[in-house]
C-alpha cells in the first residue's frame, strides 16, 4: 500500500492523514455501496477484489465501471474515489468521465 497522505478532497478532517487502516476500510465498503451503479460482471470482480486485498485494483475498476455505464456520482463520491485514488497513488484522470450529479 502506498505511503499515507492528505487527502485532497476533504473527505477527512482537517489536519488528519488518511492512513492505510482507513484507506482500507474506506475501499472494502465500496462494492456495496456501488452495487446498484455498476454492471454485474464488475460488481463480481470488486467483490472478489475486497475479499483478496487488491485494493488499487479495485478502485481503479470501479472508477471504470461508473464512467463506462455513466451511473450518477455525487460530488461527495467522486471526491471520496479521488481520495482514495490519491491515497494509492492511482492517476485521477479518469475521475474525469464520471457522470457527476449534485
Amino acid at each position: 500500500m502506498a505511503r499515507p497522505r492528505r487527502p485532497r478532497g476533504g473527505q477527512e478532517p482537517e489536519g488528519d492523514e488518511v492512513n492505510e487502516s482507513e484507506v482500507i476500510e474506506h475501499t472494502e465498503a465500496l462494492p456495496d455501496r456501488y452495487a446498484d451503479r455498476v454492471r454485474p460482471e464488475d460488481l463480481d470482480g470488486l467483490r472478489s477484489m475486497a475479499d483478496g486485498g487488491e485494493w488499487q485494483e479495485l478502485v481503479d475498476l470501479l472508477i471504470a465501471s461508473l464512467a463506462l455505464t455513466q451511473a450518477p456520482v455525487t460530488t461527495d463520491e467522486r471526491d471520496e474515489l479521488r481520495s482514495l485514488a490519491d491515497a494509492m497513488d492511482l492517476p485521477t484522470g479518469p475521475l474525469a468521465g464520471l457522470n457527476v450529479q449534485g
